[in-house]
């Protein structure tokens, strides 16, 4: 990655340039937010003042109430960033992808600690939206990151990420506009950071695809190869626990390091980002049947599989080896 840069001639340095420092800053301070939001919320509830308490309190009711708007002024300054390839990332596309004719559905793999690829080499890049004919795409993100938790909310929100609800996500598919979620969830974090191969957490997961039949939307299978590793290898001890406590919390329990690249809270690593063929879902039906469910699930599956199996080489990853669980 180092050398691609360099090749450029271009200093492997967040100072290279004003529009690359500038984008570094701001994917640090939303990653931090993205990790600290919630616990600072959490530590100011029970050792805070009682001013402190208000405020926070006061802070999540109104929060409850008013959901700030996507700013597509900030929107389009941040995708004209260009984070993603401004560091040595790549975005490939392998697919017809066409979001003018239609909405669609991404369904981005795996999850790890940021979302990182597929927010900054996808979602936010103006390149990017103009490979798949779209003006957006609204990345669909846990509740409390882009509904409740301080800050966080407020930007991401700005940047038109929206709470990974099924009311939210079928307003905003049937309202014309493309999506982008991550199926995994919660679940395939705790998968992250395992150094001897990729886990999608995908076998049992059949609400993304029930969500694109009722809302006639194709599904595009998107995997960033990186990702996983991008915050370091997980080598804390008791995983079977941690996995079982996480999948009962629904909240991720693994080692999170924020001193990556240039002991910054930005990725290590290249991520790359490949985008398949969108896959049409068929007709659009308010209650599918379980086979019709199970059918396009096991079809995306195969895709996916397909996409990563195909480009892993291209990608620079060419010993990956992937397992769906």
């Amino acid at each position: 990655m180092s050398a691609e840069i360099a090749a450029r001639g271009v200093p492997d340095v967040p100072w290279s340039s004003t529009r690359r420092f500038i984008g570094v800053v701001l994917a640090c301070v939303t990653f931090s937010l993205w990790v600290a939001a919630g616990v600072a919320s959490l530590i100011l509830l029970v050792v805070g003042g009682t001013v402190t308490r208000t405020a926070v309190v006061g802070y999540f009711l109104v929060a409850a109430v008013y959901a700030p708007p996507m700013n597509r002024r900030v929107y389009q300054y941040a995708s004209g960033l260009e984070v993603g390839q401004e560091n040595g990332w790549k975005l490939i596309v392998k697919g017809k992808v066409d979001c003018s004719k239609q909405p669609h559905l991404f369904c981005s793999h795996p999850h790890g600690c940021y979302c990182a690829g597929v927010s900054l080499n996808l979602v936010i890049s103006l390149k990017a939206l103009k490979a798949v004919n779209a003006t957006h795409i609204r990345m669909f993100v846990h509740s409390l990151l882009a509904g409740a938790f301080p800050v966080v909310k407020d930007w991401v929100r700005s940047l038109g990420f929206l709470p990974c609800t099924r009311e939210q996500m079928r307003r905003t598919l049937e309202g014309g506009e493309s999506g982008c979620i991550v199926p995994g969830g919660v679940r395939e974090v705790v998968w992250a950071g395992r150094v001897d191969r990729e886990r999608l957490y995908l076998k049992h997961v059949f609400g993304f695809t029930k969500l694109a039949i009722q809302t006639g939307c194709p599904l595009v299978p998107v995997y960033t190869f990186g990702e996983s590793l991008s915050t370091g290898p997980d080598w804390v001890p008791a995983f079977e626990a941690r996995r079982a406590l996480t999948y009962w919390l629904e909240a991720p329990v693994r080692y999170l390091n924020l001193c990556n690249r240039w002991l910054l809270p930005f990725p290590s690593g290249r991520l790359v980002t490949v985008v398949g063929s969108a896959i049409p879902v068929g007709p659009k039906t308010e209650t599918p049947t379980r086979e019709r469910v199970s059918d396009l699930h096991a079809r995306y599956c195969a895709a996916l599989v397909e996409l990563i199996e195909s480009t892993k080489e291209e990608a620079g990853y060419k010993r990956q080896v992937t397992e769906l669980i």
